[in-house]
């Protein structure tokens, strides 16, 4: 041989043939022009090319199911030692041996896992395991499922009336947790591989309970309607929709509500109607803007709001017996929205809810949340009873009035008692009038009172809300005409006395409900003095022997116009004589 960098390498190798028995044959001559280095890469291609081999021979017989996760990976063998070839081929084959083992335990608890199915033949589910090709049949034999995947699937199949009770494929290797969202019901699937599987259906959390002809025994009127809900609640007010997400056999349906707390023919043109509907899917339910964790209390201040009188018995006392229970955490939805009246009560309002009030008439979000109220709560006119369902925390008026010395800085929380402090003199007021049902000889009342031992204060109601609940509560005696005024005995402290003046024309009942019974349910001294015939002023403007002398009832069935222009409308001089024992009386109560 010449020489040359490759014979000299050649040389150095030693090969592990026989060079000089084999180097005059002329296998040995050609087989020398070979290199060392090439004939290293040619043994290794031919390895790799039978591990090739035995790699594809051993998937005929392994299924196309991916390793679980205790299953380790095959290594690549890029390359190996001459020395250590055959021992990484040792290794891989025990691998796949390995590896074939665990697949066989799989393939055989699948195969377990059909025949048991297939043995169940009265269950209205059936869970399949199956490869592609089989589970395509399954699908065409059966209902036409969703297939999310080509890996070995567990599918379940509903045989009542081919209804799918999920359309999702799992992986054979994960465990199954499955859940079918619909429109009115979850059927949950709960499995593992080899498990017995359990089928729970759950309907949608969702409640709708609405009072919508309630009617108080013994009272005239009809309570207002109010609905409560709870789930998946939105309030759209650009539509005046408020949508509960339900299922059709709840039978919600669609209701209209005005959202007031007095039932009144006469209010449907003053109070806006809100549309309350239950949706069966989301597709239906606006999207929301704004998420609420609070419950939500939607309402309104319109009505017969202005006066004082319904500003408390319509919306305060209603708006106190549906929100107070939350303590702050409930968010206020407002229809006919009126600002002033907004901040007249804005102490009130602050202290039941924290959070901004929502102006329902101009606001434009989608608002959401999970427990709302549609209208408010109320019993009879300034009254709380227990109730179970409209008063479940048995609140009362003493709980009000509470809670209005407390929104108001109210410090007197019992009344002067005569006897007590010397020099002492109990503080009167009386509620004057300026307009109808005045009392024509209030300056002689005055005195009269005076020379009783009272210290009077005279002042018409309204203003300034704080400043007037101040001037009540510090004294000890109101007295007022029946009327709207009346209504601030809710800031007396509890054993002041209230005297009420009932105008001439049957007003007993009107004057008992209206304001004496609230007044014994707020803890106070009730006394009560009606007005004679002589003493209205009515007997200027008719003959004793009108009608509003004679059946002044009859004036009470013509409605409220014919009573507010007539009865309404008297003022009266009061006989001091006859009215000295009423003060008198007022006077005893204090004493006890």
């Amino acid at each position: 041989m010449g020489s040359s960098p490759y014979s000299r390498a050649a040389s150095n190798s030693k090969p592990s043939w026989d060079r000089k028995s084999k180097q005059n044959t002329k296998f040995g001559r050609n087989f020398g022009k070979f290199e060392p280095k090439k004939f290293s890469l040619g043994l290794m291609g031919f390895c790799s090319l039978m591990l090739l081999t035995f790699f594809s021979v051993s998937k005929l017989f392994h299924p196309s199911t991916p390793l679980s996760e205790n299953d380790e990976a095959v290594p690549f063998i890029e390359s190996a030692p001459n020395g250590k070839l055959e021992e990484e081929i040792a290794n891989l084959g025990s691998n796949f041996e390995d590896i074939g083992s665990r697949n066989n335990t799989t393939r055989n608890e699948s195969r377990k896992l059909e025949e048991l199915s297939a043995s169940n033949e009265t269950d209205s589910t059936e869970l399949v395991f199956t490869d592609l090709e089989t589970r395509k049949q399954k699908i065409e034999n059966n209902v036409n499922l969703k297939v999310d995947s080509v890996n070995e699937l567990a599918v379940i199949v509903s045989k009542d009336e081919g209804t799918p009770m999920i359309d999702k494929g799992v992986p054979l290797e994960d465990n199954l947790n499955m859940e079918l969202h619909s429109s009115d019901k979850q059927d949950v699937v709960t499995s593992n591989i080899g498990d017995e599987i359990e089928v729970e259906s759950t309907e949608i959390k969702s409640t709708l309970t609405c009072d919508e002809n309630s009617i108080d025994e013994g009272f005239p009127y009809a309570r207002p309607a109010i609905c409560e809900m709870t789930g998946e609640i939105t309030i759209n007010p650009v539509s005046s929709l408020v949508t509960i997400m339900s299922s059709p056999d709840q039978g919600y349906g669609e209701k209209k509500i005005r959202p007031y707390a007095r039932k009144d023919d006469y209010l449907f043109p003053k109070v806006k109607e809100i549309t309350l509907k239950s949706v069966f899917t989301e597709s239906d339910v606006p999207h929301c803007t704004i998420t609420h964790e609070a419950p939500a209390v939607l309402f309104s201040v319109s009505g017969y709001t202005g006066n004082f009188f319904h500003d408390m018995a319509d919306v305060l006392i209603p708006l106190f017996l549906t929100s107070y229970q939350f303590n702050g955490e409930v968010q206020f939805f407002v229809t006919n929205y009126d600002h002033k009246w907004i901040q007249k009560y804005r102490p009130i309002l602050g202290k039941l809810s924290r959070y901004s009030i929502v102006n329902l008439d101009r606001d434009k979000s989608v608002h959401c949340v999970k427990h709302a109220f549609l209208g408010l709560f109320r019993d009879r006119d300034l009254i709380i009873h227990l109730h179970p369902t409209r008063n479940p925390k048995n609140y009362n008026m003493l709980d009000f009035t509470k809670f209005l010395r407390q929104v108001y800085g109210l410090k007197r929380g019992t009344p002067i008692v005569l006897g007590d402090q010397l020099h002492k003199r109990p503080r009167m007021l009386i509620i004057s009038r300026k307009g109808t049902r005045r009392i024509s000889n209030l300056r002689e009342l005055v005195r009269l009172s005076k020379q009783l031992g009272f210290e009077v204060v005279v002042s018409e109601a309204g203003g300034n809300v704080k400043r007037y609940a101040q001037l009540v509560n510090s004294c000890d005696v109101m007295l007022a005409v029946h009327g709207a005024g009346l209504t601030n005995q809710i800031f007396l402290p509890p054993n002041a006395v209230v005297i009420q003046v009932v105008p001439w024309g049957k007003m007993d009942w009107m004057a008992t409900n209206f304001y004496g019974q609230p007044a014994i349910e707020m803890n106070l001294k009730y006394l009560e003095y009606s007005v004679s015939m002589d003493e209205s002023s009515l007997i200027k403007r008719y003959p004793r022997d009108h009608v509003v002398f004679k059946d002044p009832y009859s004036i009470h069935l013509q409605g409220w116009e014919a009573l507010s222009n007539v009865i309404m409308a008297q003022n009266m001089k009061l006989n001091l004589r006859r009215f000295r024992e009423t003060l008198l009386s007022a006077l005893d109560l204090l004493q006890e």
